[in-house]
């Protein structure tokens, strides 16, 4: 009998002692301190290979000299609010080149044209070459002014805007066409430019702010044309019909432009009007303000502007005119608003770091609309 009492004693404190240690132990904490070990093995960033540098990754941080030397002079000369010279190459669209050039030394390629010094990236090309060739990378730590830095890529970045880095410490985007998924552009970079546009996460270190040294006032007009100029290689790139340039659309952009500075309030929600205001007061990429499609809308209405088919986008702070083009194609967001198969006007409004596109439907587009209705 008392065997028995003491079997039942053990039992009673072993099914009791079950019992209590969810609220001694709970379940909860131990599964939160788990996952804290696995976030910060996820942000442990992995030694990333340079690979051998050649062709034009050779040119950046160098001398315009070195340069001009093999390739001639450039066609044309941009001043920019931002403090940097472009220098724009290439008659025909196929040799289309641009650089920016800041205290006589390149900071930036970007090449359009499908060169030997682009080797051994081609333009064309899909995500899977490339990978055949190398390991694209998610993590890039580095040091910049004797600060780190750590940069992380998305999937979405790994597949259309992969980060590769030279053995001359400089680094290379590649921008993949969200619509053929073919590489579009190589945009060659010294580690102050890619802090300053900086299109990825920056786990550690903080983003280079960027300063308007120009205060002119008004439309840059030859601006407004070159960015035209960039897009339409691009939709060409596709076999997408190329935008149509005329005087009433880059009015209707300019009179965009201004509607939208004069008509805030009915355009924004609070929030939003208060996070555009930071965007111009941070200038920086991570601060970067972008319309929604709605807000278009509603500018597009208010301007009066409504009555054809239209779309298109307005963002800022805009530090590289050319590479917020090459994002916009190469993201799943925004490049559905210009992959359109009708015949399209288009229209840029560009002033000091602030850019607005207008893409609406031409007359003769309107006309077989109304015809078959």
């Amino acid at each position: 009998m008392k065997r028995f009492l003491a079997f039942v004693g053990v039992f009673l404190v072993v099914l009791i002692g079950g019992y209590l240690q969810p609220v001694f132990f709970p379940a909860e904490k131990m599964q939160q301190k788990a996952e804290s070990g696995r976030q910060d093995i996820s942000h442990t960033a992995l030694p990333y290979e340079e690979i051998s540098t050649s062709g034009y990754a050779a040119y950046i941080g160098e001398k315009t000299d070195d340069f001009v030397k093999v390739f001639g002079e450039p066609i044309e000369k941009l001043n920019t609010a931002m403090g940097y010279e472009l220098w724009i190459y290439g008659e025909k669209d196929a040799d289309y080149l641009e650089m920016n050039v800041q205290n006589e030394k390149i900071s930036a390629i970007k090449a359009f044209n499908d060169s030997k010094e682009t080797k051994p990236f081609s333009i064309g090309m899909k995500l899977s070459d490339v990978s055949e060739l190398m390991t694209i990378y998610s993590n890039f730590a580095f040091t910049y002014k004797e600060s780190n830095y750590d940069v992380e890529l998305m999937e979405e970045d790994m597949n259309y805007r992969p980060l590769i880095a030279f053995d001359n410490k400089t680094f290379a985007i590649l921008f993949f066409n969200h619509g053929t998924g073919k590489l579009s552009a190589v945009t060659y970079l010294d580690k102050k430019t890619l802090l300053t546009l900086m299109p990825y996460q920056l786990i550690e270190g903080e983003v280079v702010p960027f300063f308007i040294t120009e205060q002119t006032s008004g439309f840059d007009a030859i601006r407004s044309n070159q960015i035209i100029r960039t897009i339409n290689l691009l939709k060409l790139e596709e076999d997408l019909p190329s935008y149509r340039v005329n005087t009433e659309s880059q009015k209707n952009a300019q009179k965009l432009f201004d509607t939208l500075n004069k008509n805030q309030k009915n355009i924004f929600s609070l929030e939003r009007a208060e996070i555009w205001q930071y965007s111009k007061e941070q200038m920086m990429a991570t601060a970067s303000f972008t319309l929604t499609n709605d807000e278009y809308q509603k500018l597009l209405k208010i301007a009066q502007l409504d009555k054809k088919k239209a779309t298109g986008m307005y963002t800022e702070p805009v530090y590289d005119s050319t590479f917020t083009v090459l994002s916009w194609f190469s993201d799943s967001l925004y490049y559905s608003r210009f992959a359109h198969q009708e015949n399209e006007n288009i229209g840029v409004a560009f002033s000091k770091a602030s850019m607005l596109v207008l893409l609406q439907e031409s007359e003769k587009e309107i006309s077989q609309t109304e015809e078959s209705e």
